[in-house]
């Protein structure tokens, strides 16, 4: 199948090259893989398979929808494939290029089933340097190491996000390295962000709230003296990004112009991995391994490090005409235990929490603030089995508890108001087939 695929593929790049040239003599080196994923499982509140929040509960004479029935899901979506391609050197360093996307549709605004893509980068390695160029996961904050099941669990502590970017990784030695660049918010990387003269659909992925890209930077250390599991050693990365944000409103006086506050975007951060009982001769029988991340910041739902739900959106308008933008700080950690019972069966547990810190005056006066999510925990348990090189099983619990604001009528009908919290229960099945 895949030299069918590659052979398809050649004759796409010949083709159009044969029209301009006599002769066509390739360099590149290409490799094509990816996955067959399918899910089912079953929710205790009404959502699609990947919720990031849960919806508030209903009250005594109010009635919300998501909370009042359950739900079954099965879905294909989640299937990937990708190209790995090796071309020529340049500058003294070796170049390749990785292209990869899946068909849940969310970041291009298809419907569930349309191709998006994931990933597209290119990168240059030298012996001491890497130079990273295109929409990747970010280079700093997220987790080292996880193991999820669902597309969006623990989206909103600092899991990671695939956004556009240049970074620049120096390593000093074989154990010390660090990291700088430049990385842009675009609607993209999740949020559905608009304001005045917002382009057009063909256009809207690339379009971001801000003027210039945000800055990112880390130093870490990566060292295999003590151990490791699978791919994983021992890493600590201590980060930071800095950005900018410009939340614009319509003039509530004439509604003839426009007004905007520029907020500051900024985020601390620290994830490591610790090979507790590192794998002994390639076998992972009986290792652990704890990973993880702690972070602290300002409006980061700006700048899209936190997901794509609304109500992870940071800055809120303060009540009043023409009121002023706000952004609330936050902190939060991930962290994830994994035991290797054997080889190739695993138990995982996972906990993230997240808070962040609206004022009193703004979830009382203001709804926009009052449907802000104010705090989340979530926890989760799962076992994932290598049936073999090709197939692996996995089986999930989990719950996650999400506080907002303050009470409101949102989401629902009835004469009063919906709960300011709620939380929903998840247990998923999950099948792959890597190819």
């Amino acid at each position: 199948m895949k030299k069918l695929a590659l052979l398809v593929l050649s004759l796409f790049l010949i083709i159009p090259a044969l029209g301009n040239a006599g002769s066509v003599t390739s360099r590149y080196d290409v490799t094509f893989g990816g996955f067959v994923k399918y899910d089912v499982g079953w929710s205790s509140q009404n959502d699609d398979s990947d919720p990031s929040v849960a919806s508030r509960r209903s009250g005594a004479d109010y009635s919300v929808l998501k909370d009042e029935y359950s739900n079954t899901f099965m879905s294909g979506g989640s299937t990937r494939f990708n190209f790995l391609i090796n071309g020529p050197g340049l500058w003294g360093a070796r170049t390749s290029a990785f292209i990869e996307g899946d068909f849940r549709g969310v970041s291009t605004g298809n419907a569930y089933g349309g191709f998006q893509l994931r990933h597209a980068w290119m990168k240059m390695n030298w012996t001491s340097a890497e130079l990273m160029i295109g929409l990747n996961w970010q280079q700093w904050g997220m987790p080292y190491y996880a193991t999820l099941l669902g597309d969006n669990d623990f989206m909103l502590f600092l899991r990671g996000k695939r956004t556009p970017q240049v970074a620049v990784r120096y390593f000093l030695n074989k154990e010390l390295n660090a990291m700088i660049g430049i990385s842009a918010a675009t609607r993209w990387s999740g949020r559905d962000w608009r304001g005045p003269g917002t382009p057009d659909s063909r256009q809207q992925g690339s379009y971001s709230s801000t003027e210039w890209p945000g800055l990112m930077a880390e130093v870490a250390y990566w060292s295999d003296r003590f151990g490791k599991v699978g791919s994983t050693d021992m890493k600590f990365g201590l980060s930071g990004y800095y950005g900018k944000e410009r939340p614009t409103a319509e003039d509530d006086i004439d509604d003839s112009s426009y007004y905007s506050n520029v907020l500051n975007v900024w985020v601390a951060a620290l994830r490591y991995s610790v090979p507790i009982i590192p794998e002994k001769q390639g076998n992972k029988a009986m290792a652990l391994l704890l990973s993880g991340n702690v972070f602290i910041g300002q409006n980061v739902a700006g700048n899209n490090w936190m997901g794509g739900n609304s109500t992870s959106m940071g800055s809120y308008q303060r009540p009043g005409d023409n009121g002023d933008f706000a952004a609330p700080t936050l902190f939060g950690l991930f962290a994830q235990i994994s035991w290797w019972l054997t080889g190739n069966l695993s138990v995982n547990g996972m906990y993230g929490y997240l808070r962040y810190n609206y004022s009193e005056y703004a979830r009382t006066n203001s709804t926009d603030a009052r449907n802000r999510l104010s705090m989340e925990q979530q926890y989760a348990v799962n076992f994932l089995w290598d049936a073999s090189q090709a197939v692996r099983f996995g089986i999930q619990w989990m719950t996650m508890f999400t506080q907002y604001g303050g009470k409101n009528a949102a989401g629902g009908i009835g004469t009063g108001v919906a709960e300011g919290n709620g939380s929903i229960d998840q247990y998923r099945f999950a099948a792959w087939y890597f190819f």
